[in-house]
């Protein structure tokens, strides 16, 4: 397996596996564009774990500024494996990059929130170090 940067052509999978994170999935149109922004700001790296071409796992991660803290932070985003994999190392690699690219970008430490009813996903995070020291919230602004 390995995990790379993706690549355009990852798209449409990309897309497959998000229906399993949010309840409408935009347009590969929309993601395109999106993607396209992501490519050149170096404060984003949107990674894939891929084997044999297939793409089984995705994670976002985006360096952040703030004033109160002296250095950036990571926020991790979209973490997401197919189903029938989870358990089995794809999502550990997938963060372990996303901790390489923290340090290599002086981040003070990484955030993430998840679903509160996400059990299984809280307990992985746990297991790669994350605490549930803070409370998330989310203010919607319109739907997905």
């Amino acid at each position: 397996m390995q995990i790379q940067p993706l690549q355009p052509g990852d798209l449409p999978d990309l897309l497959e596996l998000y229906r399993d994170l949010v309840p409408h999935v935009p347009s590969l149109e929309k993601v395109r564009e999106r993607y396209a922004k992501m490519l050149d700001n170096t404060d984003y790296l949107l990674l894939g774990a891929k084997e044999e071409g297939k793409l089984l796992g995705s994670v976002l991660g985006i360096c952040c500024n703030c004033l109160a803290v002296d250095g950036p932070f990571l926020v991790i985003e979209d973490v997401i494996v197919q189903e029938n994999l989870r358990g089995k190392g794809v999502g550990r690699m997938l963060l372990e990059e996303m901790d390489r690219f923290a340090l290599q970008n002086h981040c003070v430490y990484a955030i993430l929130v998840s679903s509160g009813f996400r059990k299984g996903a809280h307990t992985f995070y746990e297991r790669l170090g994350f605490t549930e020291d803070v409370r998330g919230f989310r203010k919607m602004y319109r739907p997905f």
